[in-house]
């Protein structure tokens, strides 16, 4: 028989953090979206960047059952390998939507309609707001990032800001003293 003060593991974590990945966070997600809640969680990767980060936290809201729209940054879950994702719907066919991670050059495919989880309705780094990438411009970047013009035009971006910090006898990049691409 169970004590009092037995604390269920798989559902308690020291610090209120549940470290959750693959499956179990794909189901986890879809589980609190089923019931209308929002859900945060901190992202893993570099597809969505600078849009998304790795380790901002990302809040995850239903679709409220609108079809995404072009430019919505989706939770879905990869339609080749199944995995879950957070990318940009960067077209849409009659039976679905098509994705791709705004850092990425192929696009991910076709994703049901019914098999998005759901919608990025806010993105925090550091404790601030990240307000670029999932507002009003989401539409112009999910054109570029259809088009691919979107990943070369960070990417000369941050090559700019690396010449100018070097010039300027500043060391790392625009990004935060990260060096990475």
């Amino acid at each position: 028989m169970p004590q009092a003060d037995d604390k269920p593991a798989l559902y308690t974590v020291e610090g209120g953090v549940l470290s959750l990945s693959g499956l179990a966070l794909q189901e986890f997600l879809r589980a609190v979206l089923a019931r209308g809640l929002p859900f945060r969680f901190g992202a893993r990767g570099a597809s969505m960047d600078p849009f998304i980060r790795d380790g901002d936290v990302v809040t995850i809201v239903p679709g409220n059952a609108r079809r995404p729209r072009l430019g919505d940054v989706v939770a879905c879950c990869h339609p080749r390998e199944g995995h879950l994702v957070v990318h940009r719907v960067i077209g849409t066919v009659p039976h679905g939507v098509v994705v791709k991670g705004d850092a990425n050059e192929v696009l991910d495919g076709v994703v049901a309609v019914g098999d998005v989880l759901g919608v990025v309705s806010s993105v925090r780094r550091e404790g601030h707001r990240v307000v670029i990438g999932t507002g009003p411009e989401r539409w112009l970047l999910g054109h570029l990032s259809r088009l691919g013009v979107l990943r070369l035009m960070v990417m000369r971006a941050r090559a700019l800001a690396h010449r100018v910090n070097a010039t300027l006898g500043r060391t790392g990049s625009a990004r935060g003293g990260d060096t990475r691409g």
